[in-house]
């Protein structure tokens, strides 16, 4: 279980790794998954690609086993301060060594909130999983992050009377329009197989390019404080609605709480 001094981590860092109970056998299962649903060679084009994702759509036992681990479950209810919270988005990548390139990463925010939405009981905000099914190093396409950068962020917003006023919403924000704030250096976030990183998408952030020789395989999954409802673009809510009543009947019945079915975007 994630320790006090990890979820204090978390709250001044914006991210933290720590170990899962997950095994050998199963990172090995859900990389072979991963292998299977995410080829290099694009199935209709044939052109080969750096980066390979999916959002929503998975069903695949060895990755639902992974999904409704109640370990997730209860780090996310510590991190977010809530005696109950459901799913918000899944998605798998995984990023493909790009042998010669150089090392780069474009910055952005995912989400922005307000030091009240940190601060409030649950937390209003989604707490993000990273899990690592391999090896991350330095090299292997790290995320790239800005420690305490959501706290300059959410108390820049907490001071603008029209930004404390928005509800959270996901909507993608490049560095260069976020405002200008002391961020710190950029930094990688590094782990070892089967360990968790546990973030804010809220804080600065980057994919970065693979210039290790082996691909890097990430799993995220999402959750937030049960009735507490964060905006999506319209195509991801309608995309979400449609996915939860599917992943609802592929669930174990002892874990199908973790979705909301009153979600409505």
């Amino acid at each position: 279980m994630i320790t006090k001094e990890q979820v204090e981590q978390f709250d001044t860092q914006g991210a933290v790794t720590i170990d899962t109970p997950l095994t050998s056998d199963q990172l090995a299962a859900a990389r072979r998954v991963f292998d299977e649903l995410l080829p290099q060679a694009d199935p209709s084009s044939g052109e080969l690609r750096n980066r390979v994702g999916q959002t929503g759509n998975i069903f695949e036992q060895e990755l639902l086993d992974i999904l409704q681990s109640p370990f997730l479950e209860d780090v996310a209810k510590k991190v977010l301060r809530a005696e109950a919270v459901t799913f918000f988005q899944t998605a798998i990548i995984k990023a493909y060594p790009e042998p010669g390139a150089e090392f780069r990463f474009s910055e952005h925010t995912d989400i922005q909130y307000c030091s009240s939405d940190f601060e409030s009981i649950p937390r209003r905000m989604v707490c993000s999983h990273f899990l690592w099914l391999n090896d991350v190093n330095e090299k292997r396409a790290p995320m790239m992050h800005r420690p305490g950068s959501h706290l300059l962020i959410a108390r820049h917003r907490q001071n603008d009377p029209e930004l404390a006023k928005a509800p959270p919403a996901v909507k993608g924000t490049s560095k260069e329009h976020l405002p200008d704030l002391p961020y710190s250096e950029p930094v990688p976030v590094t782990a070892r197989a089967g360990q968790v990183s546990v973030l804010t998408t809220s804080m600065v952030h980057a994919g970065s390019t693979n210039v290790d020789k082996e691909p890097r395989y990430a799993f995220v999954i999402t959750f937030h404080p049960r009735n507490f409802y964060i905006g999506l673009p319209e195509s991801q809510a309608q995309a979400k609605i449609k996915y939860d009543r599917e992943l609802q009947e592929h669930l174990r019945s002892d874990r199908r709480h973790l979705i909301d079915t009153t979600w409505q975007g």
